[in-house]
């Protein structure tokens, strides 16, 4: 929710705090669902590996560790209508596909990618569903 509203501070529209006063309202749809593992490493990998002699052979260790993290789709949806009928005046939707446990895969990462690619839209229609890398 605090993604969205954010993005939407950046819109020509203004939200108000008492939503009674309001012309339009938002409704604002979230959804995650687990699709899997996937193999990452941690955030020390980049670093080379240390180096170990055995005789006359050489072997080299990672430095970082592989996890396996959640594989998460997450989707947001939101429609905006008209308060005084309800008559829907834009809709729109945005999925992203992230590891669990990982920096682009934080809740607010997440939210607010999702949020400015589906917003940035805001109040035009979109051509169909957004797919958020």
């Amino acid at each position: 929710m605090d993604a969205v509203q954010r993005t939407l501070l950046r819109t020509p529209f203004l939200p108000l705090p008492d939503a009674n006063h309001s012309l339009y309202l938002a409704k604002v749809e979230v959804s995650q669902t687990q699709r899997g593992v996937v193999q990452s490493r941690n955030d020390q990998s980049d670093r080379p590996g240390m180096a170990a002699g055995l005789g006359g052979m050489s072997l080299t260790l990672p430095l970082g560790k592989e996890q396996l993290h959640g594989l998460i789709v997450t989707r947001l949806k939101v429609t905006v209508s008209l308060r005084r009928d309800s008559h829907v005046v834009w809709t729109g939707q945005a999925t992203t596909v992230r590891p669990s446990g990982t920096r682009k895969g934080a809740p607010s990462v997440v939210a607010t990618a999702l949020s400015d690619a589906l917003l940035t839209w805001f109040p035009r229609q979109l051509p169909g569903p957004l797919s958020v890398p």
